[in-house]
């Protein structure tokens, strides 16, 4: 392709806003029953989950107006808001016009609010380049009342002929004021994750401010070299007082499991190992532990015609659980066309009930389809674990 995508590609002002959600539907019907009998590009091999029968729908998507971007990497802070990263955008009512910037989401759908609160000014204009490529926001946590934003550098989706956008370069930085301020940003060359191989950190979510952590280590899952369909995962951690040091040096990787699933980890990430594949079908994104269901959950998506006329015009959506972060993980569900090609799911805990057994799923919507009307923005929609 000669014409350049950097995964979306909008204009914007400054001025910091808000914006109430408002209801739209969208391909996705509510009450959608799980598809059964797939080939196994659907769902990766992995065994039936014996802990969740599967996944419904409660209600159509909810899109939050006048928001622009995609991502949305939401976490529950102390402050008991959510705050998001979004990507390419141009904020809630052009408020910013951002390679990434920092959202504050108030409230619950459908009337939760979302505010521009920090533009990320530092990296750069949307499609603007620092070396060769822009830098991107990919996984976002509270611990310990402090935000901690992993960052790196993308390709754009139109670079390769594969349609394949690539990732290397990973940083974490950090903020002490929900999002205001931040600690510097490295210098291209001098990321504390250098390369591909845990290039998109996504931090393992629990519940607000990080509680209910299953032990004294904060981790993050990672696809190894890309942003859309790609091919496994890996998992790193660090010990939760050490994280804000923001020392590469003080992670460890995972590298395998015996026959009692106990890890075994090495501080070379290089060495670090998949904990899930799916061959051309691994895109960015996180796992979030539900209470309801004592289990992980981690939701993956890819695109499913990258070799057609609309390489982005349709989406996969397949969950998965594990007892544990690094598996073994078995499938729940999968959506092969989910809604109006949406992507990057996420499942904050802040709007769980019943400790999980319902949620809203996060997601950003059709980059790639102009004129499909406001969709690309802000996305939430409400299901729940049939247990």
């Amino acid at each position: 392709m000669k014409q350049k995508i950097s995964r979306r590609c909008f204009v914007g002002k400054s001025a910091l806003a808000l914006s109430s959600a408002t209801m739209l539907g969208c391909a996705t019907s509510p009450g959608k029953k799980q598809v059964s009998h797939l080939d196994t590009r659907h769902w990766a091999g992995y065994p039936k989950s014996k802990k969740i029968r599967s996944v419904g729908w409660l209600g159509q998507p909810i899109r939050t107006m006048r928001s622009n971007g995609d991502v949305w990497t939401c976490t529950w802070a102390d402050d008991d808001h959510l705050y998001a990263v979004a990507d390419d955008t141009t904020g809630v009512r052009k408020a910013c016009n951002s390679n990434l910037a920092i959202h504050r989401i108030e409230g619950s759908p459908s009337s939760h609010k979302v505010i521009t609160i920090n533009p990320m000014s530092e990296y750069g204009r949307i499609g603007q380049h620092e070396g060769l490529d822009t830098w991107k926001g990919n996984g976002m946590v509270c611990v310990d009342k402090v935000l901690y934003l992993a960052v790196s550098q993308h390709s754009g989706a139109g670079d390769f002929s594969d349609n394949v956008q690539r990732v290397y370069d990973a940083s974490i930085v950090k903020s002490t004021d929900h999002g205001k301020t931040w600690s510097p940003k490295l210098p291209v060359g001098k990321a504390m994750f250098p390369g591909a191989r845990f290039c998109t950190p996504f931090f393992v979510q629990y519940g607000k401010n990080y509680d209910g952590a299953m032990d004294e280590y904060v981790y993050a899952v990672s696809n190894v070299g890309t942003w859309n369909n790609g091919n496994y995962m890996v998992l790193g951690r660090v010990l939760r007082d050490k994280i804000a040091d923001l020392n590469a040096g003080d992670w460890e990787f995972f590298t395998e499991a015996d026959a009692q699933n106990v890890p075994s980890w090495s501080k070379d990430f290089g060495k670090a190992r998949a904990i899930f594949r799916h061959r051309g079908f691994t895109s960015m994104t996180g796992v979030q532990y539900v209470p309801a269901a004592e289990r992980f959950i981690l939701p993956q998506w890819a695109y499913t015609d990258l070799d057609g006329k609309s390489p982005w015009g349709q989406t996969m959506l397949c969950i998965y659980e594990s007892a544990k972060p690094w598996g073994p993980w078995r499938h729940v569900y999968t959506e092969p066309n989910w809604g109006n090609a949406l992507y990057n799911p996420g499942l904050p805990s802040k709007w769980f009930d019943d400790g999980g057994k319902r949620m809203w799923m996060t997601q950003s919507g059709d980059f790639a389809n102009l004129y499909r009307p406001r969709s690309y923005c802000f996305t939430a929609q409400k299901l729940e674990l049939v247990l």
